[in-house]
């Protein structure tokens, strides 16, 4: 028999055994339909799995797609499968590094700011927003633009929806503003930094789902269910 060759019957074809799941759009993104179709072993294992498209891929079938779509990642999560068909929430959008890089430019600078802020139905997210000026600026420039942000931000992503906040982080204005900004909240802080300095582009770069109300509910139960550890024993003497 040669090396390597086995005993037996056929080789089972794992391939034919997968399913096909469907994978819809979170809401927030519009109109609803199918964005992914993937194979699965078990659809009863796949809560949980994130996967990666473009912002382009999200936004077909809108027809105001006026941006270039394809520099953006969008992240969702599978949370639950019926019938083959998997419904999904939205876990993050980021900055492709191709498309990044692309933004650096000699003589001007960089200003990074980040904070976490809280929609108002309980979804709580990592806000990175990224600014590049025409020219160099000092670091008392640079501090304004990072205020007027978190002033910004903080004043007006507490008021929204979920969904509410991806149509903000994920839609221009309606005009060719791609290489200026990626978002109208971005929009709204570029408007007041451009009275600082002379602003190059200024978006979001990055956004991440930290907990949701539901996910904060499960663990504090889950605090007040656990048994409090024994006292330590007093040191014999």
């Amino acid at each position: 028999m040669a090396k390597g060759a086995r005993k037996g019957g056929r080789v089972r074809d794992k391939w034919r055994d997968k399913q096909w799941v469907i994978v819809n759009k979170p809401s927030g993104f519009e109109p609803q339909m199918p964005i992914n179709y993937i194979p699965v072993t078990d659809s009863n294992q796949i809560k949980g799995r994130t996967i990666e498209n473009t912002l382009h891929d999200m936004m077909k079938g809108n027809p105001d797609q006026s941006m270039d779509q394809h520099q953006i990642k969008i992240f969702v999560e599978i949370n639950s499968v019926n019938d083959g068909v998997a419904s999904t929430i939205f876990k993050g959008h980021e900055y492709a590094k191709e498309f990044l890089r692309s933004l650096v430019r000699r003589g001007s600078s960089m200003i990074t700011f980040i904070h976490d802020y809280t929609t108002i139905d309980g979804h709580t997210f990592r806000v990175a927003m990224v600014a590049f000026t025409l020219r160099r600026v000092n670091s008392s420039k640079k501090h304004q633009i990072r205020l007027i942000a978190q002033k910004i931000l903080a004043e007006r992503i507490p008021q929204m929806t979920v969904d509410q906040f991806i149509q903000e982080i994920t839609a221009n204005k309606g005009e060719d503003i791609s290489r200026e900004t990626n978002s109208k909240l971005g929009a709204n802080v570029l408007e007041e930094a451009k009275k600082i300095t002379a602003m190059r582009h200024l978006g979001i770069k990055k956004t991440k789902l930290i907990s949701t109300a539901e996910s904060r509910a499960v663990n504090e139960a889950k605090m007040i269910e656990a048994p409090a550890s024994p006292p330590a024993p007093a040191p014999q003497q």
